[in-house]
């Protein structure tokens, strides 16, 4: 349920941007999720075309990329991505620690006319 604030949240983003410029719509947004953000795309989309309805961002495409964090293993050194909900190692099935972390979402572009 988290994705409706953050759709409200990107709402009044791009809505910012837009009166700030000489725009008249939002055509596109780029956005960046994060594997560890907990954020499913899917859903923020939903509730960001809700939200939107009458607004200048109505009818805006949403791209999503997803960005899988990186572990080095305990024990054989090699770097991983996390798959699917494990941390664990492919190549030695140990743990291992966060060497590059995505916990959040951005916006990576906003396309308007």
């Amino acid at each position: 349920m988290h994705e409706l604030s953050i759709a409200a949240n990107i709402l009044d983003i791009v809505l910012n941007e837009i009166s700030s410029g000489n725009y008249k719509r939002i055509t596109g947004l780029d956005i960046i999720i994060g594997d560890l953000s907990g954020v499913v795309g899917d859903n923020v989309k939903y509730y960001f075309e809700m939200l939107s309805r009458d607004t200048p961002a109505w009818d805006a495409t949403m791209t999503f990329e997803y960005k899988k964090s990186k572990f080095r293993c305990n024990s054989c050194e090699k770097i991983y991505e996390r798959d699917s909900f494990s941390i664990l190692c492919p190549y030695c099935n140990s743990g291992g620690t966060v060497v590059e972390s995505y916990t959040s979402l951005y916006i990576e572009s906003i396309e308007v006319e």
